[in-house]
């Protein structure tokens, strides 16, 4: 081998262990931008990663405050999905759902996804008490609000409370 061989060959050692090194140090288990969209928050294990609570919004119904809806993320998977707690069981099948939207820029309309989307829980039922939505990708320039819808039981609705957009 000559000199020159040698030589090109430690650089080619020299390059590989750097490159090497650059997939070792970066976390390959967190998701690329809008990947996480639609996907389930429990699932994926985001609702237990750096878990935030964005807002809350007190849900009143005849004047008196029944439960709360929450736009809630993951700050590690920079994600933001919905959640609705009431105190008391719901009387009747498909009683809410919660709706939760996604903005680029924070003002134009991206993409929605509910309770009863793919990535949710399903609507409140009877006797259930919560539900929660499927999580969207919430990293700058993204944002997203969540609002709660209940329903009568012959299926008309009204939004109760809406969270402002973060």
């Amino acid at each position: 081998m000559t000199l020159s061989q040698g030589i090109i060959k430690k650089w080619l050692l020299v390059f590989v262990l750097c490159f090497s090194m650059i997939f070792a140090i970066t976390p390959i288990n967190k998701a690329s931008a809008l990947s996480y969209d639609g996907s389930n928050p429990y699932s994926t294990g985001c609702a237990n990663k750096s878990p935030i609570t964005y807002e809350t919004k007190y849900i009143y119904k005849n004047g008196v405050k029944i439960g709360y809806v929450q736009l809630k993320g993951s700050a590690y998977c920079h994600t933001a999905w919905g959640y609705v707690k009431f105190y008391s069981a719901a009387p009747y099948d498909n009683y809410a759902n919660v709706y939760v939207d996604s903005y680029t820029n924070g003002t134009t309309w991206r993409t929605s996804g509910s309770c009863a989307s793919s990535g949710g829980n399903g609507r409140v039922m009877k006797g259930q008490t919560s539900c929660y939505t499927a999580q969207f990708w919430d990293k700058d320039p993204y944002k997203a609000s969540a609002e709660v819808w209940i329903y009568s039981s012959s299926g008309s609705g009204t939004r109760y409370a809406i969270t402002s957009r973060h």
